[in-house]
């Protein structure tokens, strides 16, 4: 049987697309170093013995741009982009700085609406401190959210000493040994957004949230205009009371 040649375009489209669906562009990522070392050195490469680029870096920078791009020229309302290792992670031990030092600036640039990420086994959620506005519970700019629903657990980093906190964000809801999923309800001028409780596979959830009930919530609010704010439960949108 032939062998047919892999090319760029192949493992491009794969790993790296999106698609725009009722006014929302979401987009899919790949942060996996795994992929980076095999996509970007082929074995038919030739070895390279001085000022050799880094294939993860060069990996992500390439993505990154191509983010850019497709988030600058979207046509849509709204965006969405999603992918496995976290800009901010939570759990004890990760850190995901070539990621972030990649994307992180591109998604504060284009002010995407939201990012969903995973890998660490804990939930996580918050912002950019430079997002915050005067009101309390209000914020502009991306939600950040790592969750995951299995049954394997990792530690949570301290809430004073994270990732988060010494890179300029701010964790708004974080638990562990605690399974939930997403319910992201998508209307004209709002994205509404809930994890629910989905199990506790042992007895160290630090919620009281029982299996069915909500985790954690909060609603964007876009005009037509552009102007965004992000809200927690309880909390008026500025400018509509």
């Amino acid at each position: 049987m032939r062998r047919t040649k892999r090319t760029w375009r192949s493992p491009w489209a794969e790993t790296a697309y999106y698609t725009d669906y009722q006014n929302v562009r979401f987009i899919s990522l790949n942060a996996s170093t795994h992929d980076a070392r095999e996509l970007m050195t082929p074995p038919d490469l030739p070895p390279c013995s001085t000022g050799c680029p880094d294939p993860q870096k060069l990996w992500l920078d390439l993505q990154a741009r191509w983010l850019d791009r497709i988030l600058a020229d979207n046509p849509n309302k709204w965006s969405v982009a999603t992918f496995h290792q976290p800009v901010f992670s939570a759990a004890v031990g990760r850190d995901e700085k070539p990621i972030r030092d990649a994307w992180l600036p591109v998604f504060q640039r284009n002010d995407i609406d939201l990012v969903l990420m995973g890998h660490d086994h804990v939930y996580a959620r918050g912002y950019v401190n430079a997002d915050v506005t005067d009101t309390p519970g209000v914020t502009t700019g991306p939600v950040y959210a790592v969750a995951m629903a299995g049954p394997k657990y990792y530690e949570l980093s301290p809430a004073d000493d994270n990732v988060w906190t010494r890179n300029g964000a701010t964790q708004v809801a974080r638990e562990a040994h605690t399974s939930a999923f997403q319910g992201i309800t998508v209307t004209k001028d709002t994205i509404r957004y809930e994890a629910v409780v989905a199990a506790k596979w042992d007895d160290r959830s630090t919620t009281d949230k029982a299996v069915g009930e909500t985790l954690d919530a909060f609603t964007i609010t876009k005009s037509d205009t552009g102007v965004k704010y992000v809200t927690e439960d309880g909390v008026a949108v500025p400018g509509t009371r």
